[in-house]
């Protein structure tokens, strides 16, 4: 009921052009406004903007649009960009896709780039969430059994849905099942750019385990909600298995995600 209300909230704000969020009252908290429209691609009209806005309405998902999102969608682009110019012949994945928002803006970041090769995606479709471990709970953000179980709920998503934001992109295949149920598939491919938003410890650690080593030289892994601390897990997950690989970068974006350069 909660979350039900939150989201009427949200939507209403946005019908008067209103950004909304809303949290958990928390000691030491700041808050902090200003102009985002005093940074260049903040303007309406800038392209990557534009895409991002694209793939909200294609995906149904406007309702959740934030500045934290927009942040992380900018840098998404235009690591896609470099590595499908980097990699040409390397393939696309998205692991955890929700409604298909971000696999949209890689879809149509590919057909500019007159992508040959696949873009493989991979989602339970099983109801949101799997269930939360121990290297998941924050300690910033606790919840109780109803909050996760609405947390859960709320990224639940259907291949019907998918299929609909991405509809006109011949080079996407979609794998139904838990991560890595299906990985097995596409063990023979080569990878030049992989997006991780899987948001927990256990599936971000089996994806970047199986793709990392099928990277191709300069091939980019991007994993959202690194640092992020209502999902402690992806954190934990990037920094055990990076001390354990060597790679040519690491960079942490500041809004709640970084990438991994081979």
């Amino acid at each position: 009921m909660k979350q039900l209300l939150k989201t009427s909230l949200i939507r209403g704000f946005a019908l008067f052009g209103v950004q909304a969020e809303f949290h958990k009252k928390r000691r030491n908290t700041d808050v902090a406004f200003f102009d985002k429209h005093t940074l260049e691609y903040f303007l309406q009209d800038h392209e990557r903007m534009v895409l991002h806005r694209e793939g909200l309405t294609r995906s149904n998902t406007e309702w959740v649009d934030n500045f934290h999102l927009q942040c992380r969608m900018y840098s998404l682009q235009q690591l896609v960009e470099h590595a499908a110019q980097k990699n040409p012949d390397g393939e696309f994945v998205e692991c955890g896709c929700w409604k298909g928002h971000s696999a949209y803006i890689i879809s149509s970041l590919l057909t500019k780039h007159r992508f040959a090769r696949s873009f493989h995606i991979f989602d339970s479709f099983e109801g949101g969430l799997s269930d939360k471990t121990s290297e998941d709970i924050s300690t910033y953000a606790q919840q109780t059994m109803e909050e996760r179980e609405a947390e859960k709920n709320w990224f639940a998503s259907t291949v019907e849905e998918l299929n609909h934001a991405l509809k006109g992109f011949p080079f996407v295949k979609i794998y139904k099942g838990w991560i890595p149920d299906r990985f097995p598939e596409v063990k023979e491919r080569r990878f030049a750019f992989v997006h991780i938003d899987v948001d927990l410890y256990q599936p971000i650690m089996d994806s970047l385990k199986f793709f990392f080593p099928r990277l191709l030289p300069g091939g980019i892994i991007v994993v959202d909600d690194y640092g992020y601390s209502i999902f402690p897990g992806a954190k934990k997950a990037v920094d055990e298995f990076r001390s354990g690989i060597e790679c040519s970068m690491f960079y942490e974006t500041p809004m709640g995600s970084c990438f991994i350069v081979r």
